[in-house]
């Protein structure tokens, strides 16, 4: 059943499926496929493990939202929450060659894997990268448009530029209220 949600997940990737009953096809494929509610991803998505790993998962949450052009890779391990946005064009990386390898070709050195949890309400801006230095975005994160994310955020927090710094934190009145 696993091989048929993923045939149908390669054949309902292009723009055809815009439409709306197809894009639900699209969808449908993908909640089955991954074991999730609410998932909505836009056309030319690739989730992959990129490099065979033990250690591989991924896991999504309720109400994801992946668009267009975004690559998430989970060679090292991915957990995503609740009402998470993965905004077009995102890449999210959890593998790496080993740079300081014994070998001048850096893909004849090992692969290097990490795990990474993107907590409930978090948002990842258009364009923008996660490197597999980074094991954690906090809850309520946003990641700016075309931010190099290599570090750990904090919750609530806004992160933008190459590397990403933290620029700001997000005044969410409903969770000062608590």
């Amino acid at each position: 059943m696993k091989l048929f949600f993923k045939l149908l997940i390669l054949l309902t990737s292009g723009p055809l499926f815009s439409l709306k009953f197809l894009r639900n096809l699209r969808w449908y494929a993908y909640k089955n496929f991954f074991n999730t509610n609410l998932f909505y991803v836009a056309e030319y998505v690739k989730i992959v493990q990129a490099h065979p790993n033990k250690g591989s998962f991924i896991k999504f949450g309720k109400s994801v939202h992946v668009g267009e052009y975004a690559y998430i890779d989970y060679s090292g391990g991915i957990q995503i929450g609740n009402h998470v946005a993965i905004s077009e064009g995102v890449k999210i990386f959890t593998h790496n060659h080993n740079v300081h390898g014994v070998y001048r070709d850096w893909n004849k050195n090992e692969k290097v894997f990490s795990n990474l949890l993107i907590q409930d309400y978090a948002w990842i801006g258009a364009n923008s990268m996660i490197l597999e230095t980074v094991n954690e975005i906090a809850e309520g994160s946003i990641i700016a448009a075309g931010a190099v994310l290599t570090k750990n955020t904090e919750p609530y927090s806004i992160y933008a530029g190459n590397p990403a710094k933290k620029i700001g934190e997000r005044l969410v009145s409903e969770i000062n209220a608590i």
